[in-house]
């Protein structure tokens, strides 16, 4: 659902306040991170104070990009302006603020945003968030700097996958160029944001390949708490496991399954090629996303949740339709 407030009314919004909180979804990717913290620099450039929170932490990929470290786990005090990026709804949000709060504006480009801030600049079709603030902060009169160009440009090529995905046009490109000229590292950021591994994370990147299965043409693999604890990788996620299974040329689907450190819950990550939408069965299990990358936290043991998941996931494949009744209230990724 597409909406855009007037400019105005968003430069008058930012205008008024001296105080700023931002905040993002829960298990924060490249995008969010890079909205969070470009929009942060152009705020803080601007002359307001600045809160930075995300209910969980900063993926290691992501910490080089500057002010990183200054990003809390939950704002302590209620701010003039408070501003949510890159979360379709808002109990995406966790407990990074809390939930009696109003959103004042809602920045995103998830096409099934629940519009839920009093002022939305939601664009569907735009290929990350950090490229909605880019192409809008002219508009709402604040300034990209070197900081903020580079976290803008992350978000841009994580989102897209370092500009593989469909989402990428011309315009794309061009934006690209400009936040280049203002400041932001190409080559740097596409290097620690895309490529990098610690050697924890690619022994333990290696027992989900190991794993790997294919299923039609859907591969999938999972990875546990065990192997977190062997391999001495620490974070509870697939450290971009299921981007490296779609590369098989067999596959038009990928599905990675990650034991959470909370008993009873995985998390599901799909990825998807030109022509498939995963985000409808994201949803079907609670979660939410992209048509080429989305996910959910599934309640369950790590095989149930595999067999229920996996048996929808082959449903769409063969139909492109999502196989009802699914579970309507799972918690969100």
């Amino acid at each position: 659902m597409a909406s855009h407030d007037p400019p105005a009314a968003v430069r008058a919004l930012l205008a008024r306040g001296r105080t700023a909180a931002i905040v993002s979804h829960i298990n924060p990717d490249g995008d969010a991170v890079g909205s969070l913290l470009g929009l942060g620099h152009m705020l803080q450039q601007a002359g307001l104070q600045v809160t930075l929170a995300l209910a969980d932490p900063v993926p290691e990929n992501l910490l080089f990009l500057p002010a990183a470290d200054t990003i809390v786990r939950r704002v302590a005090t209620r701010p003039d302006i408070l501003i949510a990026v890159d979360s379709g709804a808002r109990e995406r949000l966790g407990d990074a603020v809390p939930a009696e709060w109003p959103i004042d504006l809602n920045i995103d480009h998830h096409k099934a945003n629940t519009l839920y801030g009093r002022l939305n600049v939601v664009v569907p079709d735009a290929p990350s968030t950090t490229t909605v603030l880019a192409e809008h902060a002219a508009a709402w009169g604040l300034t990209i700097t070197p900081p903020a160009a580079q976290a803008l440009l992350t978000g841009l090529l994580t989102d897209t996958l370092g500009l593989r995905t469909a989402a990428v046009k011309p315009a794309t490109l061009r934006l690209v160029a400009r936040l280049m000229e203002l400041g932001a590292p190409l080559s740097t950021i596409y290097y620690e944001a895309l490529v990098a591994r610690s050697f924890a994370e690619i022994r333990y990147l290696g027992r989900g390949k190991a794993r790997a299965q294919m299923t039609g043409r859907v591969i999938w693999s999972y990875l546990t708490r065990r192997d977190r604890a062997e391999t001495g990788f620490t974070v509870p996620d697939d450290a971009g496991l299921v981007n490296a299974l779609l590369n098989a040329r067999e596959a038009d689907l990928a599905v990675v399954f990650v034991e959470t450190d909370q008993p009873q819950l995985v998390k599901v990550s799909w990825r998807a090629k030109e022509g498939w939408d995963v985000s409808e069965l994201a949803r079907a299990f609670g979660g939410g996303g992209h048509a080429a990358a989305a996910g959910a936290r599934v309640p369950g043991e790590l095989a149930a949740v595999q067999q229920r998941v996996l048996a929808a996931t082959m449903h769409f494949h063969r139909t492109h339709q999502v196989p009802q009744p699914l579970p309507a209230d799972t918690p969100n990724p």
